[in-house]
């Protein structure tokens, strides 16, 4: 039941307990997977963390490196609304090693190996108790009647007491009307109502009606927030609404405050789920302000921040202002139209690591789009659908979630579309060839990159898609490619993508001296105007990979270990160059742990070092595995002798004759070579 005060319970018990745990983490289990990830990065275990963490390598690495397994330990799992199969992991996972405290409306977790406490409403006298603390001038009558009529729920009871403190109501006033407002409610038919509900949304409703009168401004703003994220809802945001200015903002929010209906915290507000369910249900009805929709006022406000404000994707504080809204409402369906930039919302989920919620929202957008496509058949719909649709196929695969029947599906579907000479179709053609290449289908990746490759490099423009394509290609290829490129148009942050393309040219050609020449300009280029923290990181990344291929592999790590200390922008690529390193100076165990908590299955470059490093150790059987389903002829043929050598290695515990020895050894030389040529195939 909602509003019964568990999670104030499980504040006060941290509050009693906090010395008797040496750690302790508060975590919302709406943003689960998010808090752990951000809990890892500040603490400095970036490294320990794949590309795209599962929630099983985020949870082993909280227990090991944070909470070190200890009882000592205490988590807080607030407001779990829905068993999802990141929360049962996390439960699975934890409930033994540490100590686990959550909060749901949710019941059965026994199920789960857990001691259920049930938190009831108060009992009559704790209620009539809780009323006489507060309101000690009400005769003993009054108050038994009035926590009947709330019937002991603790929120009920709890905004009645600041609503009869505001206006210095006689508590039999209250009551009656309390009464004549409970008689409305009572004869409203609202499935998704419980009777508890309707107590709520009574002394709401009466709260409603006096800030009505005293503030509509004030009506509007919290019919803003019904829609908002009522987790952390940043101040700032309302300085975009028109209507009210910053005093006046003030006053609003301190009226707020004073019916309880929010909380302000650190320059941010909350609103209960509660709440919200009662002003959406009386904004549906047209019940909680004329003439006016808080809902289309909210949709301006976050147009204005958008247009507003340019470096949104940039800045973590203007994410708040914006971004968590605007998924909120995309996922509960408020949105009507889109009317946004589709692409800036998705970016930001890319950049917080949001793979879950970058699916779902892709995933939502993808049918309302298709659907109007579907009906009228307009251009732009179409370019936008693909934006959405490429940022699908990208986190359905990361997620292992991805069915390629979808993408055969989407391509028959819009063949006629997808022969259109635009950079959309393009963008989304390069997204699948990267897909199929992530799901060994070599041949579909050569056939797509291959066509685009003969298109592009024939038509001025779409530089960027050139670029990127060209790590697809061999020297030849990427020679042609770059002298397609018009650099005399070439945008800021496409000349850094060409810098970087052109010095991986040169390394692929031994040509190092030339690298090093662009790499000074490259150099010169970033000091030109200030560039964000993930463009500059390309930088020492591409000098890393030119020392590794230059042989000066001592000072090559020493540049990995400098990379690695900017956890955030920190990747696959980083910890796979280290690994490679560590290879050439004879560190296997170091490499293989290193990759260890990496999911192989979406990364062919981690799959061939590791069967390399299985093979170093005659782990056979893991190198058979790791190669079975890759779809590469090399890797395929390497597959084949490393079976073949297995059988021989096999004979040699019976049969230790010169003969056998020799072929032993010869076969074991050429599957090292094979691997090594692989590995210094290797490009980034």
């Amino acid at each position: 039941m909602g509003g019964v005060g568990k999670t104030q319970i499980a504040a006060k018990f941290v509050q009693i307990h906090k010395d008797e745990y040496r750690k302790i983490f508060w975590i919302s289990a709406l943003s689960l997977k998010r808090s752990l990830n951000e809990i890892l990065c500040a603490i400095g275990c970036k490294q320990l963390i794949a590309d795209e963490p599962s929630m099983e390598n985020l949870t082993f690495v909280f227990l090991s490196k944070i909470c070190e397994g200890s009882k000592r330990s205490l988590v807080v799992l607030d407001d779990v609304t829905e068993v999802t199969k990141d929360v049962t992991s996390f439960i699975r996972n934890v409930k033994e090693k540490i100590s686990l405290l959550l909060t749901s409306q949710l019941r059965d977790w026994e199920d789960y190996g857990l001691i259920q406490i049930a938190v009831p409403c108060f009992q009559e006298q704790e209620s009539i108790g809780f009323l006489q603390n507060e309101l000690s001038s009400a005769s003993q009558q009054e108050i038994s009647i009035l926590a009947n009529r709330l019937q002991s729920l603790p929120l009920a009871l709890h905004q009645a007491i600041c609503y009869i403190k505001k206006h210095k109501v006689p508590l039999h006033k209250y009551i009656e009307q309390f009464e004549a407002c409970r008689k409305s409610v009572l004869g409203m038919k609202i499935n998704s109502f419980t009777e508890y509900d309707k107590t709520l949304l009574t002394v709401w409703d009466m709260a409603f009606a006096k800030i009505r009168v005293e503030s509509n401004n004030a009506l509007l703003i919290l019919g803003m927030m019904a829609f908002m994220d009522n987790r952390k809802i940043n101040k700032k945001t309302f300085s975009y609404f028109d209507k009210v200015d910053e005093f006046e903002l003030n006053e609003i929010i301190n009226l707020l405050c004073q019916y309880s209906l929010v909380n302000e915290r650190n320059e941010c507000l909350e609103i209960h789920s509660l709440v919200q369910k009662v002003i959406r249900y009386r904004i549906e009805q047209k019940q909680f302000v004329e003439d006016e929709s808080p809902l289309t006022l909210l949709e301006v406000v976050l147009l204005k921040i958008e247009v507003s404000i340019k470096d949104l994707e940039l800045n973590a504080d203007y994410e708040d202002l914006w971004y968590i809204h605007v998924f909120r409402m995309i996922m509960s369906g408020a949105f009507k139209t889109i009317n946004f930039d589709v692409s800036r919302v998705l970016n930001i989920a890319v950049g917080r690591l949001e793979m879950e919620n970058l699916y779902q929202l892709s995933e939502l957008l993808s049918k309302v789009l298709l659907k109007q496509y579907r009906l009228f058949r307009d251009v732009e719909t179409f370019h936008t659908l693909l934006v959405v649709h490429r940022c699908f196929i990208g986190a359905s695969s990361q997620l292992g979630l991805l069915n390629l029947n979808e993408i055969f599906a989407f391509e028959e579907e819009f063949s006629s579309e997808l022969e259109e000479n635009h950079i959309e179709v393009y963008w989304w053609k390069l997204q699948e060839a990267e897909t199929y290449n992530v799901h060994g289908r070599m041949s579909l990746c050569k056939d797509i990159v291959r066509n685009l490759f003969n298109e592009l490099v024939i038509k001025k423009g779409f530089d960027n898609i050139k670029l990127r394509l060209a790590r697809f290609f061999t020297v030849k290829e990427v020679e042609v490619l770059l002298n397609s490129v018009d650099t005399n148009n070439l945008s800021d942050m496409n000349f850094l993508l060409y810098y970087d393309t052109k010095c991986s040219l040169y390394i692929m050609n031994g040509c190092f001296d030339l690298a090093e020449q662009v790499m000074k300009n490259w150099k010169e280029h970033l000091h030109r105007k200030q560039y964000s923290r993930s463009s500059q990181f390309n930088f020492p990344k591409r000098n890393c990979f030119l020392l590794y291929k230059k042989g000066s592999y001592n000072e090559s790590l020493l540049a990995c270990d400098e990379l690695k200390r900017d956890i955030v922008f920190t990747d696959a690529n980083v910890f796979i160059l280290e690994a490679l390193i560590l290879i050439k100076l004879g560190k296997f165990n170091e490499a293989e742990v290193l990759l260890d908590g990496f999911n192989l299955r979406n990364n062919g470059i981690i799959i061939q070092i590791s069967s390399y490093l299985k093979f170093q150790k005659h782990d056979f059987e893991a190198v058979v595995k790791l190669l079975a389903n890759v779809e590469n002829e090399p890797l395929s043929n390497l597959l084949f002798l490393v079976k073949e050598y297995a059988k021989l290695h096999r004979q040699l515990g019976n049969n230790k004759s010169r003969e056998l020895v020799e072929r032993c050894l010869q076969m074991n030389k050429i599957v090292n070579e094979l691997f090594q040529v692989q590995l210094d195939s290797i490009n980034f």
